[in-house]
């Protein structure tokens, strides 16, 4: 079987060059996310509470998330496309008296033997590529300098088990319909592509199309950054559930779209209609990574405005405070006398924070403890709690119970996340590693402005900890007079919404790396997409050649690609909208009410652009070299 393996590969490698391609960039993909990982669990954290690497195991887990999906509908397209033209060999081979059970073991033996060489090569560059973002890591200030990632060969051998199975079952699914037909069936099948699916597949469709809404409406219920991001899994479900029902709607687009103004159109127009209505099974394949492009992109830096806009929002409506005094390296106690000795001042709020570790996850796997841990900066209150400039929103509880030692104060998103409420205690590793268990006194809602945990100066001293003052906030009735006087005392003042925005806004380490990790993706989506529209050309050639035989000019072949190439555009672009309308919809009505849904219309626009540039790029010169 594995000879014969190598023998077919060898034998149509011509058609195989597109799957190796999109393979190795995935795997590249994985193992770069795996790299990240694995050095975030393997690092050591440390004693002083501040660089903790750990930082790496969240990001990476959620960009591995949304980057596996996105491989297993690329990877399973190019897939498709690829077992597409040997359809019509399979089914001989099926009337030559070859069983259904010989035809998968021969196509799964390839797709494994195939992955087994493409996907370790491809894993390689993912794996220096990992290193190269060590500086974007360390500005963004997830690990602290002279931080080297963990390498070995644990991701090469994680990217090879996602895609064996990937491409293996869509090699199944690509010989389904030929494999469930008798031998001679099969054979005249092979001439016109069916357009209806089976009823699994219909099923399965259905389901994963309302798994994707329900997910959508998940920041109703769900609050804060878990809701948002299960909302933002709803456009990739929508569009799986497009790429399962998409030969049917396709068909049934095209047709409804085909017949309208029939006889308004040119003759050229009504066969490229034609072309890809009879064809939508293998235009399926072609649009849904061109559609995922845009659903996840804009998805991604919506859901990211829509968050950055909840936390400004919940920050102003629960802060207010006429003058912010900041001072990164700490205050004194001198100064704070100074502040609120002056005259005009009505009250002051001192505020520090505080890093520590905090168990989100009570069951502990041996070996990846360090999953089950999460850093946070925790803000810690003065005693007697804060006055009120300062209200995050209690809904249970009290902050004034924060002066007993051993107590914490939770967000209603992080009491979701640990499952820990009122009375509970929470596991949490302040400075110097010690594990100490705190009991939640306060649970409040605006978490995403004021942090998800809440510490008292008691605790504090109870571990023998000293954190100097970062943040007073200043209640005064003459406030620039106030800031005046503070600035001839060399200290540094800002206005309510000024400190609002410098607290909200990433940083700009932070944004470089959101921006390269997203650009990653995107590259990866639109080079499988891109690979898949030359796949998709390349078997076209015979069908080129007979039109024209028959007459066809290289001027109405090219005008026959440019409008296929519209269509296809067009479809990609409305299935990619539509996927990204529920998530929208859901993310700001969930973290902002019901105001106008926050979209990033200059990526949806500039994505749109890429999609009807890959379109036309990837077709037209073909017709044009007739």
């Amino acid at each position: 079987m594995w000879r014969l393996a190598r023998s077919n590969i060898a034998a149509h490698l011509s058609s195989l060059i597109g799957t190796i391609v999109v393979v190795a960039l995935a795997a590249a993909v994985l193992s770069a996310a795996g790299v990240l990982i694995e050095s975030g669990v393997r690092a050591p954290r440390p004693t002083d509470g501040t660089g903790d690497a750990s930082l790496l195991t969240v990001l990476a887990g959620s960009f591995i998330g949304t980057a596996s999906v996105v491989v297993i509908l690329v990877v399973a397209a190019t897939v498709s496309l690829a077992m597409r033209p040997r359809q019509r060999d399979l089914a001989v081979l099926r009337a030559l008296g070859a069983t259904r059970r010989q035809v998968r073991r021969m196509v799964a033996a390839e797709l494994l033997l195939l992955t087994a060489v493409v996907a370790p090569l491809g894993a390689l560059p993912g794996l220096a590529a990992a290193r190269l973002t060590t500086p974007l890591l360390t500005d963004a200030g997830i690990v602290p300098p002279g931080f080297s990632l963990t390498l070995s060969p644990l991701p090469v051998l994680g990217a090879v088990v996602v895609l064996a199975p990937v491409a293996v079952a869509a090699a199944f699914l690509a010989t389904r319909e030929t494999l469930r037909l008798p031998p001679t069936a099969a054979v005249t099948a092979t001439l016109a592509e069916p357009r209806e699916v089976g009823r699994t597949r219909r099923v399965l469709a259905a389901v994963t199309a309302v798994g994707g809404l329900a997910a959508a409406g998940t920041p109703l219920v769900v609050p804060g950054t878990i809701g948002g991001a299960t909302a933002a899994s709803s456009a990739l479900l929508l569009v799986a559930a497009a790429a399962l029902a998409g030969p049917v709607l396709v068909a049934w687009a095209l047709g409804s779209s085909g017949r309208a103004g029939t006889g308004r159109r040119r003759p050229v127009t009504r066969l490229a209609f034609a072309n890809t209505r009879g064809f939508s099974r293998r235009l399926t394949a072609v649009i849904v990574p061109l559609a995922a492009v845009i659903a996840v992109g804009t998805v991604q830096t919506s859901t990211g405005d829509a968050l950055g806009d909840a936390a400004t929002q919940q920050l102003s409506d629960g802060l207010q405070a006429d003058l912010v005094v900041t001072a990164p390296d700490g205050l004194d106690d001198e100064e704070i006398a100074w502040i609120q000795d002056l005259p005009e001042v009505d009250s002051t709020t001192a505020l520090a924070a505080v890093p520590a570790r905090v168990r989100t996850d009570d069951e502990e796997i041996a070996g990846l403890e360090g999953l089950s841990w999460e850093p946070y900066q925790l803000r810690v209150l003065p005693l007697g709690g804060p006055d009120a400039s300062y209200d995050p929103d209690v809904v249970a509880g009290s902050l004034d119970d924060l002066d007993d030692a051993g107590s914490i104060a939770v967000s209603s998103d992080a009491r979701f996340t640990i499952g820990h409420g009122m009375g509970d205690t929470v596991a949490v590793q302040l400075a110097g590693g010690e594990t100490t268990e705190l009991r939640v006194v306060a649970v409040y809602d605006r978490g995403l402005g004021f942090g998800d945990y809440t510490l008292g100066e008691a605790t504090l001293a109870e571990h023998r900890l000293d954190r100097p003052v970062d943040t007073v906030l200043v209640s005064s009735g003459a406030p620039d007079t106030v800031a005046g006087g503070l600035r001839d005392l060399g200290l540094e003042t800002v206005s309510q919404q000024g400190y609002v925005e410098s607290a909200t806004a990433a940083g700009e380490g932070q944004q470089r790396l959101s921006a390269v990790l997203l650009l990653a993706l995107l590259g990866f989506m639109l080079v499988g997409a891109a690979n898949a529209l030359v796949m998709l050309t390349a078997g076209r050639r015979g069908e080129r050649a007979l039109l024209g035989r028959i007459g066809l000019t290289r001027p109405q072949q090219v005008r026959l690609a440019l409008v296929e190439s519209a269509i296809t555009a067009t479809a990609a672009i409305v299935i990619g909208t539509l996927a990204v309308v529920p998530a929208v919809l859901g993310v700001s009505l969930g973290l902002l009410g019901p105001v106008v849904p926050v979209l990033d219309v200059t990526t949806y626009g500039v994505l749109v652009g890429l999609v009807v540039l890959v379109s036309v790029a990837c077709s037209v010169p073909a017709a044009a070299r007739r």
